[in-house]
């Protein structure tokens, strides 16, 4: 969000007291500075008049942070704006010294594995979109989350690709500082990895050296595909080596290599290198079917698996496209490609299918009997079975099914007689009711095509059925049958009650995160490999197109979890929850894809776009690359913007390229520039994870910042239905859901406070901090419905002061009067003050109510400090300047190094966090004992209590660092002075080894009391 500018000013405050004092620094939240445009010619969008078109909420966040849009396409602008507005809603603001993530749902879940509803899966859309965002923390802070932070310990929660995402942002960014500090925790986060690697990969009875990667398909947020139902396990799968987390790991390996290459270690590149191209190999080598053209799972030996261990899929399905995601495949495995746009495989009106609808029974794999085998250039896999001429003659395909149901059979032939001939189709050994195929005449013998097919409806039951085409009358040749009773299996419902009750089956629904993965490796297909013949540009927009249609509902844009590709039809849409489903990739794809506007690591800017041939004109403005701005714009004859004509690019307002056609264009470009580090400001209001535990309906563990209210509505505002669950009822509109770090306006989902019904003249919304905070900020953003809740009338802001409410004193407010949801936030901003508590009195409108979607109080974050003991005068560092959970702390001698810089962020009930810079851990007591001697080390953000401390002014400059949890002081083992003692835990016995001075990390003046 946007804060107002703030004068340069240093605070030199009383850290070590009651009350935990930061310096106040100069600053906003990390945007590009604004460049001038010198040249009238760089502007040719009316920005304004977009985002009104678009009626999107906070139009300056917009004008902060997004690339704008035009082009001849309406349907791909509309959806273009549209998914911003999906990626903000899903910026969730955390705690302090966490700050930003990016969420999935709208609500919180309970299977998310980390806290504040962060999942893994989709995190690489989330950084590959987020990376065209001028302010570079809310990527940034999601990026640390799962490096160094709380979100760590559960980054392997699902498949990822997170480490390719994060060099993508590093080409956007240009700053390689910050992926050269990520390397240490990139390469940590590869190796997490190991337990799911093996070597010597057997496929199909052959052993190989094929060295790969396996995971379950639900693991692999796939659950119910076919490879999973033909296991035991239909939701979670049977685990195998799959073509998508070997392209993740491929695409790790590779950014390892490169980063490791700009920070000067070759041996690491070289390493990292290698592993990318074993990866490749095995790949290619193991998971690429010949016969089928396409990359399949191959099952290892788990249980699950039974008789398909150590087997290939011989089923195709989208995840086989994910390696060109990441340009793995050499050019030989293009081939791949001509069943995408192949409306029998996964060709779909809206959008490619999860799962081809058929699969190919070759004739001569069958059994047959009395019947020959032979070739020829027109049958599929080169041969097919003819002579099934007499009374003992068959052919026997075994075809698998989910359950019992009738199921369509395509029977592809060749009948050269003149009159019709036929088959007897006995299925399962039912000789009593065969099933009568007729073939038509073909006019040839051994001769096939795709037209010449008959398809006829055969009843099954559940597992393997046996289909034998036995000698009917006169004669007919038998290339292949197409069946596959899996696709779709299960996975529509009858009839939409917005429950999710089928979520989530991905064997046939077009599914937005494949989709998006299908588009990623096309453009990579189209911009970065050899002229192939099996998909055009045209594919690209054709699919991008259909992409965006399906984005809408009820004649808007929208996008929920899945889809019918035929229809278009939302079918995992659960009310309160699946809406404006953020897992998937649009934005990006527009920008890389279609513009073709591909970062670079050096200084240029590589255009190779997809646009339609007959677009004469399009724009991007305000599009962050490098630290710098720039505006792209094609206008073929210059009549559409009336500012030139052709191809032209601006840098920072000045034209840097023109050309008269628009084709692939490699720019020089201005070196990097990375924004001055700003003092970031922190939210001490939120308090997201009593949101989630309160609507997951768990025991309240959190209860400070805690929000409260004087009225709050008493009407449901209807069910929420979690995904695969039936719905629930929902709580009201709690004061709790006005605190959870997210920011929305509408109704559903319920994501905000309301004093609907209330009979007082004035009504307040507040937060109880647990313990004195400073602050000097406030913010809320108004829920108005058009209706009974609108803006109010006025406000104010109070706080606690000796037991009584008083005014804020001083208070600026911008806008100067109340503003709605439509516009921006409302600010007030005033001088430093210590409270415990602090409130927004609200006077509504005449007969109306008030809504607030979110209240946030801010101050500026604690700079870095060092932590020096009194004892020893040394300063607490980790052991090794370790970045691994469990590095254990120790004083050392003083150093510059960020191993000795410490961040002390304001937590729950009135305790503090102690992250460690080098390694964005906190300083925690191992086993979270409670026993004195109990080593300190820091870990991932698990939040739990020995994460939590008190710092207790001592006087003479010096503090205690009490743990929460045990209730013990931070000291020294022995008291001990020299370098490398363990910190421990101890009963506070006045020694000087529990007395700690804290100072400025840059050596200024330290911070005292």
């Amino acid at each position: 969000m946007r804060h107002r500018p703030r004068p340069s000013t240093r605070l030199v405050a009383a850290l070590c007291g009651s009350t935990l004092s930061m310096a106040l620094l100069t600053g906003g939240p990390g945007a590009t500075p604004a460049q001038a445009a010198d040249d009238p010619n760089a502007i040719a969008l009316d920005k304004d008049a977009i985002l009104a078109a678009n009626q999107l909420d906070e139009p300056q966040w917009y004008r902060d942070n997004i690339p704008f849009l035009d082009t001849p396409d309406n349907d791909i602008d509309d959806v273009y704006y549209y998914r911003w507005s999906t990626y903000k809603r899903a910026l969730r603001y955390t705690v302090p010294g966490t700050g930003y993530v990016s969420t999935e749902y709208d609500v919180p879940i309970g299977y998310a594995g980390n806290p504040y509803t962060a999942l893994p899966d989709a995190a690489g859309y989330h950084l590959l979109d987020g990376r065209w965002l001028r302010n570079r923390d809310y990527a940034g802070d999601y990026l640390d989350f799962w490096l160094r932070g709380a979100g760590n310990s559960g980054a392997r929660n699902f498949s990822e690709w997170i480490t390719s995402a994060a060099y993508q942002r590093y080409l956007v960014t240009g700053d390689a500082a910050q992926i050269k500090s990520a390397l240490p925790h990139l390469i940590a986060l590869y190796k997490r990895w190991d337990s799911n690697f093996n070597t010597d990969v057997t496929v199909n009875g052959t052993q190989s050296t094929s060295d790969l990667y396996h995971q379950t398909p639900l693991s692999d947020a796939t659950e119910y595909t076919e490879t999973s139902m033909h296991s035991s396990d239909w939701f979670g799968g049977g685990r195998g080596y799959r073509p998508t987390i070997n392209a993740y790991m491929f695409s790790a390996a590779q950014a390892i290599s490169k980063i490791a290459t700009l920070n000067g270690d070759t041996a690491t590149a070289n390493d990292y290198d290698a592993k990318a191209a074993q990866l490749k190999s095995a790949v290619q080598n193991s998971l690429w079917d010949p016969q089928r053209n396409f990359f399949m799972q191959v099952y290892n030996t788990d249980t699950t698996n039974g008789t398909l261990k150590q087997t290939r899929t011989t089923w195709r399905e989208l995840m086989g496209y994910a390696p060109w995601a990441f340009n793995l495949p050499d050019a030989q495995y293009s081939s791949a490609w001509k069943y995408l746009t192949d409306s029998k495989r996964f060709k779909a009106p809206f959008g490619p299918t999860t799962l081809e609808r058929v699969h190919d029974f070759e004739a001569e794999q069958a059994t047959r009997n009395h019947a020959n085998l032979f070739s020829s250039s027109t049958a599929s896999n080169g041969q097919y079975v003819g002579q099934i001429d007499f009374d003992d003659s068959y052919v026997t395909f075994t075809v698998n099914a989910p359950g019992a149901g009738t199921y369509p059979v395509t029977v592809h032939y060749a009948n050269g007689t003149t009159g019709t001939s036929t088959h007897k189709l006995i299925v399962n050994d039912d000789t009593a009711n065969p099933i009568t195929v007729s073939y038509a005449p073909t006019g040839a013998w051994q001769k096939f095509s795709e037209s010449q097919s008959v398809t006829v409806q055969v009843p099954m039951k559940a597992g393997a059925n046996t289909l034998k085409f036995a000698k009917g009358t006169s004669f007919a040749e038998l290339d292949r049958i197409t069946a596959n009773p899996y696709f779709d299996y299960q996975a529509i419902p009858a009839t939409q009650q917005r429950d999710d009750a089928n979520c989530c089956h991905w064997n046939g629904p077009s599914w937005p995160y494949q989709t998006s993965q299908v588009l990623s490796g096309m453009a990579n297909l189209l911009q970065d490999y050899p002229a192939q013949s099996y998909v055009t540009k045209q594919d690209y927009q054709t699919m991008l197109a259909q992409f965006a249609d399906l984005q809408h509902k009820d004649g808007k844009p929208y996008i929920a979890e899945a889809a019918d590709g035929d229809t278009g039809a939302w079918i995992y849409d659960g009310l309160n929850f699946s809406e404006n489903y953020n897992h998937s990739s649009f934005n990006d794809l527009v920008l890389t894809g279609l513009l073709g506007i591909k970062p670079q690591a050096n200084n240029t800017l590589v255009l190779k776009p997809l646009v339609p041939s007959g677009w004469d004109w399009f724009a991007v403005e305000a599009l962050p690359y490098h630290g710098h701005t720039y505006s792209i714009r094609w206008d073929r004859d210059g009549t559409h913007y009336g500012k030139g004509s052709g191809l032209q690019i601006f840098q920072d307002g000045q034209r840097i390229q023109q050309s008269s056609t628009l084709a692939n264009t490699t720019v020089s470009v201005a070196a990097p520039v990375t924004p001055a580090p700003a003092t970031r400001l922190m939210n001490v209001a939120a308090n997201p994870l009593t949101a989630e535990q309160d609507w997951l309906g768990r025991t309240i563990t959190q209860p400070y910042p805690k929000a409260f209210a004087s009225y709050t509505n008493t009407v449901s505002n209807g069910p929420h239905c979690h995904s695969g669950q039936t719905c629930k009822p929902t709580t009201f509109d709690a004061p709790l859901r006005a605190t959870d770090g997210w920011i929305r306006y509408d109704k559903i989902p319920d994501d905000r406070w309301t004093n609907s019904g209330s009979p007082n003249a004035t009504d307040h919304l507040g937060v109880d901090f647990g313990a004195p905070r400073k602050i000097n900020e406030v913010k809320f953003y108004t829920y108005d419905d058009g209706a009974n809740i609108r803006v109010p009338a006025s406000y104010t802001v109070q706080y606690l002061s000796n037991g009584s409410w008083v005014n804020v004193p001083n208070q600026t407010k911008s806008p100067a009067t109340p503003v709605a949801d439509n516009a921006n936030a409302n600010e007030v901003t005033f001088p430093t003050i210590t409270t415990s508590q602090f409130r927004v009195v609200f006077t509504p409108q005449a007969g109306k109510f008030v809504g607030v979607t979110e209240l946030e109080s801010w101050y500026p974050e604690t700079p870095a400090v060092k932590i020096v003991n009194k004892n020893s005068n040394l300063e607490l560092g980790i052991s090794g300047s370790s970045i691994a959970a469990g590095g254990a702390a120790q004083q050392q001698t003083a150093d510059a190094t960020a191993n000795h810089q410490w961040k002390i962020v304001p937590a729950e009930n009135g305790y503090y966090k102690i992250f460690n810079a080098n390694s964005g851990q906190v300083l925690g007591i191992k086993d979270a004992s409670k026993t004195a001697g109990a080593t300190a080390l820091q870990w991932g953000d698990t939040l739990t209590a020995d994460h939590l401390w008190s710092v207790v002014n001592a006087g003479g400059g010096y503090c205690k660092i009490i743990n929460k949890n045990s209730g013990m002081a931070l000291g020294i083992q022995d008291m001990s002075t020299a370098t490398g003692a363990q910190a421990v835990q101890w009963d506070d016995n006045g020694t000087a080894d529990h007395l700690w001075r804290i100072a400025a990390a840059d050596g200024s003046t330290p911070f005292n009391s």
